[in-house]
């Protein structure tokens, strides 16, 4: 009788240690489940945040050229009517773009009857801040000063690329160049106003099939990323209309 009964409770208290641990491991499970659940509404809406609003096609309908330059919807600068287009393709945090920058703003007045655009293409996925930079560039155009903003953010591109939300950084650039209403151009930026514009541009970036930044053309044929002005007409010639 004794041992039937040491046996019982032998086996009472295996079956508790069992039910024990089930319990544990069902908790466990719950509480990650619901960690899972919630952290993409507690995500901050800084940087990743604002990378994360922009969608990268999965199988883009390839194009042979970009699209035809628009005054009325593109950045540009020089004459809207020139005979001759050069586009480029850039990211305000890429290093290459901010490099090439003093380059490129040579083009109206040293190509011949050549019109500047410039388009977007974050490459969101090695760039943290890569459209919150291309938002701050819209909100100040939206309040005329595109080129200054464009120019400031290459120039101090290593002061704000890290930052963890570069936003009151950008509101200080956007001063310096004459944004009048601060607190309007914070608002389109965390609204995230002018996304669609970006979007437009990067998926045109994307049908075009380009690797990287920037990616220049003239008059829809790509050209290589040169150190000067020099090199880049000595290339661009044979595709100049006259």
């Amino acid at each position: 009788m004794t041992d039937y009964m040491s046996r019982d409770a032998g086996s009472s208290s295996g079956t508790k240690k069992i039910i024990t641990i089930c319990i544990i491991i069902i908790v466990v499970l719950s509480f990650g489940y619901y960690l899972f659940k919630i952290s993409p509404e507690t995500t901050s809406t800084s940087a990743s945040g604002y990378n994360g609003a922009l969608n990268i096609p999965t199988s883009p309908t390839p194009i042979p050229a970009p699209a035809a330059f628009d005054p009325a919807t593109d950045h540009f600068q020089g004459n809207a009517s020139a005979k001759n287009v050069f586009i480029e393709y850039g990211d305000m945090q890429c290093p290459a773009c901010a490099a090439a920058e003093p380059v490129f703003k040579q083009v109206p007045s040293q190509f011949t009857d050549t019109v500047f655009v410039f388009r977007y293409f974050p490459l969101i996925q090695v760039h943290q801040n890569a459209v919150e930079g291309a938002l701050a560039a819209e909100a100040a155009g939206a309040q005329g000063k595109f080129w200054e903003m464009h120019e400031l953010l290459f120039q101090k591109q290593a002061d704000w690329e890290s930052l963890g939300d570069p936003i009151d950084v950008f509101a200080q650039y956007a001063q310096q160049v004459g944004v009048a209403n601060i607190d309007q151009f914070k608002s389109d930026i965390t609204s995230k106003k002018y996304l669609p514009a970006i979007q437009k541009n990067s998926d045109e970036a994307y049908a075009l099939n380009l690797g990287g930044t920037p990616s220049i053309f003239i008059n829809g044929h790509p050209l290589k990323t040169t150190p000067d002005i020099a090199s880049l007409k000595q290339e661009a010639e044979q595709f100049m209309n006259k």
